[in-house]
């Protein structure tokens, strides 16, 4: 028998949890390699990193609003919404990376490995985003 806390069983909990701290330390992380030196260096250089910083706060606001939604009730059709483009824009995000960008980089197996885990990240995206459908 599932346990259940409320109307969520234990397992999406927890994996909701862990999903949620996840996205708030990476936007965190993000932010805070944004503001370091090496990248007002690349900045100077004319690298425009403004997708960088929205993308870090999606991802704030992402990991706040699934922890959040663990203890507050959040409207349905917004969870929903926001569990959608989640969805996408990690499914995007996992292209540009491993296909776009750096396919089969630096080698098989660690390209592989790197495809695996952010494949895992996706999938529970998409069962938290169950919770809600």
């Amino acid at each position: 028998m599932v346990k259940k806390i409320g109307s969520l069983s234990v397992s999406i909990f927890f994996l909701q949890l862990c999903l949620g701290v996840f996205f708030l330390v990476l936007g965190v992380s993000n932010l805070m390699d944004y503001n370091s030196g090496g990248n007002q260096f690349l900045k100077w250089l004319g690298k425009n990193e403004t997708l960088a910083i929205v993308t870090a706060v999606v991802q704030i606001v992402m990991g706040a609003l699934l922890v959040l939604g663990l203890v507050i009730a959040l409207s349905e059709g917004t969870t929903k919404v926001l569990g959608f483009v989640l969805f996408v824009l990690w499914g995007l995000y996992m292209i540009v990376s491993f296909i776009v960008n750096d396919f089969l980089q630096p080698s098989f197996l660690t390209w592989l490995y790197r495809v695996a885990w952010n494949s895992v990240i996706l999938i529970s995206i998409w069962i938290v985003g169950q919770r809600y459908a």
